[in-house]
């Protein structure tokens, strides 16, 4: 086939003008690219200006109308229909040449470049002929856009009214250290002379000199579906990703009319037939640029004052905000496992979909306001600042990600009465928003996930610690030991309680405790220890219940000594000990510990492993309870990173803890203080094995079963003896998130 029949003849009367006329001259000089910071700043040249174009057409995009309703005839509305869908097309384009762009920073060991100047752009940051502005759907519009895209060589004016600003910049020279903006009349030159430098400099330096970018930090199809997506490692992958821009921007060299310039040529071809056979034909919205805020660089423009309108148009700001941070931190990554990455490229493209086109869409569907009678709101792309910061540390990341858009979503109630489809409409963003939301969640380390605790009145709280104790005290003069000493251990904890608020406080009363803290006594220490004194006597010895409270010690015990003294029970029980001391113990030394200055935690809980180090390794289960762990050595999050942790566990196994993994007891909050049945954890597991190896757990065969606890994956433990694989009531599968506790104490 030869290279005239395999070109597509051009179609409309404005494209057989320009096929006679453009694509053929030379193309222009390249730029002086001597270093690698020259080339890094004309790709972030690059970054900005397909950044900046990708705005253009997703604003014309949302400018049109959408239905018969606003005045367009069925055939009006299909030919409208699809140029939204093509400039919308052409839009996700730019977005994979700016993924292309970050593709090429990355290789050459460049942080990602996300920002831009906002609209309208200040004077001068473009070179001589690049003007870049929102323009609702139009003649004007599609003129700006094909100049922009046009040929190398092409030589068309762009529209009126869009003179670009500035004048022709001095030439770089070789022995210029700084780099500094170099003209550019066409997107591909810009493009052919970054491709020269990227020539020159692995000529003059090698590959291995200026690809010096880690292979795994690249874009690719495995995360966002281009097929066209290409992995840069070598100056051949280079010329590739640069090629594809070129390709579909402004087509091979002569041959421009699949490529976006030759979309839009037919795209103005088809509306201005329309307007010929219909002068009445107005595809568009009434929609007026608008800002927010006010601009930084021009005090001047305008801004939205209808409330509502203000309101979304901030959300839609808000939220692609939030998809450039999103993107930020996914070419930026560090620790991120493949699952992450794709978790991270899903959500950019959920967002994109869900809410930012959605958002856009109604905002043109909205009023101004009363200074601007008859006209619509219009998406203004604003950033509120430099989005090139970098979210650094893979955790704080993602819970800042997980918060901003938890609050984005917050923000879609109306703040004010409106329509029901204008609340509909919102009221869809928000599920999507919080869909997202959950699906970073999914990755966050349980302490960022933590439902927060029902706040609970400490006098509350203190009544039914006193009822604990009332039942369960006169269980210290119990001749049988096991109850006598578990009855003391339960008194001491209540002795560690602050006094009520309508109680004198008496000098040696123990230093004030949070109302968690308390809650955490009283579910998870008093309660466990209440139950095990019931299984444990007979039903026709009960302990009668305490007519006074306890003489007072001076001093009281402190958490720690009480965490001390139950351990020292623990063990000695052994084998017998009951899960109510099991659980009470885990509490205990996880509240000692974490009440301890930060500088002594790990003396803490070293003391603490040393009194229990000759019980074995075991997982029990409570009924209706936590799963029960003693003494595994390390315990490690989904990134394999070991957890302090004292020796004695409770782990959640109902996913309704506020403390996941750990349990905090709440579940089996009774209805009254009296009634102390379990109701919120499952009484049976259903028991599988898991055979699976795992690189961060050395030491564990591929056989060692697995126990997940409940909610958000936190931790898997691993046990190796076969009487600890006894000791525990059921197994689950592992996911591949989770923590991993290894036994070897």
């Amino acid at each position: 086939m030869t290279e005239s029949t395999s070109r597509q003849a051009p179609k409309g009367r404005l494209a057989q003008v320009i096929a006679t006329r453009g694509g053929l001259a030379p193309p222009e000089a390249p730029f002086v690219i001597e270093h690698r910071e020259a080339l890094i700043y004309m790709l972030c040249e690059a970054a900005e200006l397909e950044h900046g174009i990708m705005c253009q057409y997703l604003y014309a995009a949302f400018s049109l109308k959408q239905s018969m309703a606003e005045g367009l005839t069925a055939a009006e509305l299909a030919a409208v229909t699809s140029w939204r869908k093509r400039i919308s097309h052409v839009a996700a384009q730019e977005m994979l040449h700016l993924s292309l762009v970050q593709n090429l920073m990355s290789a050459i060991g460049a942080a990602p470049h996300l920002s831009r100047p906002n609209f309208p752009q200040p004077a001068r940051h473009y070179p001589a002929g690049v003007h870049l502005a929102l323009l609702p759907f139009g003649e004007q519009a599609l003129r700006h856009f094909m100049f922009l895209e046009r040929p190398e060589g092409m030589d068309i004016d762009d529209a009126d009214g869009m003179a670009a600003f500035g004048r022709a910049l001095p030439v770089m020279r070789e022995t210029d250290i700084v780099p500094r903006p170099q003209d550019f009349r066409t997107v591909g030159h810009l493009y052919r002379s970054i491709e020269a430098g990227i020539a020159h400099l692995t000529e003059k330096h090698g590959e291995r000199w200026l690809f010096v970018g880690p292979p795994r930090a690249q874009a690719t199809q495995q995360y966002f579906g281009w097929p066209e997506l290409v992995a840069v490692t070598d100056a051949a992958s280079a010329q590739r990703a640069i090629d594809e821009i070129l390709e579909q921007g402004e087509g091979p060299r002569g041959q421009w009319q699949d490529a976006h310039f030759g979309q839009f040529v037919q795209i103005l071809d088809e509306y201005l037939d329309l307007r010929e056979s219909n002068p009445a034909f107005d595809p568009v919205r009434p929609v007026v640029l608008l800002n927010v805020r006010p601009a930084e660089r021009d005090p001047d423009i305008s801004l939205v004052t209808d409330p509502l309108t203000t309101q979304v148009m901030d959300l839609f700001n808000v939220s692609y905000e939030i998809l450039l941070l999103l993107l930020q931190r996914f070419f930026a990554h560090t620790e991120e496992t493949d699952v992450q990455l794709k978790a991270l490229a899903d959500a950019g493209v959920a967002l994109m979909g869900s809410v930012v086109r959605p958002l856009g869409d109604l905002a043109t569907t909205l009023p101004a306001g009363p200074e601007y009678p008859g006209r619509n709101g219009s998406p203004s792309f604003e950033l509120f600042y430099d989005t090139d910061y970098v979210l650094p540390h893979r955790e704080a990341a993602w819970i800042l990600l997980t918060e901003r858009i938890q609050q984005a979503a917050e923000f879609c109630t109306p703040a004010m009465p409106c329509a029901p489809r204008v609340a509909d409409r919102l009221g869809a963003i928000r599920s999507s928003l919080n869909d997202v939301a959950q699906s970073l969640a999914a990755h966050l380390p349980p302490s960022a996930t933590e439902t927060p605790a029902p706040a609970e009145d400490l006098d509350s709280l203190l009544s039914q610690a006193k009822e604990i104790y009332r039942t369960n005290s006169a269980f210290t003069a119990h001749p049988g030991a096991s109850l006598s000493s578990l009855a003391a251990i339960l008194t001491s904890a209540y002795q560690a309680l602050p006094a009520p608020a309508s109680s004198p406080v008496p000098a040696h009363a123990p230093a004030p405790l949070p109302a968690r803290i308390v809650a955490r006594l009283v579910h998870s220490v008093l309660r466990p220890l209440a139950d095990s004194l019931s299984d444990l006597s007979s039903p026709a010895t009960p302990g009668q219940p305490a007519a006074q409270e306890p003489a007072p010690q001076k001093p009281a015990p402190s958490l720690w000594d009480v965490a001390v003294a139950a351990t020292d029970l623990r063990v000695r029980l052994g084998a017998a000990a009951p899960a109510g001391l099991l659980e009470a113990v885990a509490a205990l030394q996880d509240v000692a510990v974490g009440q301890a200055p930060a500088g002594e935690r790990a003396q803490r809980i070293s003391e603490l492993e040393q009194r229990q180090r000759g019980l074995p390794t075991a997982i029990v289960t409570a009924a209706n309870g936590p799963y029960l762990v003693t003494n595994v050595a390390a315990v490690r999050d989904h990134l394999g990173t070991q957890l302090p942790v004292p020796p004695q566990l409770a782990l959640c196994r109902c996913g309704g803890s506020s403390l996941k993994p750990f349990c905090d007891g709440r579940t089996s909050v009774p209805a009254s203080p009296a009634a102390r049945t379990r109701t919120g954890c499952p009484t049976s597991v259903t028991p599988t094995r898991a055979s699976r190896s795992r690189s961060s757990t050395t030491g564990a065969s591929a056989s060692t079963p697995v126990c997940v606890p409940t909610g958000w994956p936190p931790c898997s433990v691993r046990v190796r003896s076969p009487s600890s694989r006894r000791a525990a009531a059921g197994w689950t599968r592992s996911s591949g998130r989770c923590a991993t506790a290894r036994p070897g104490r």
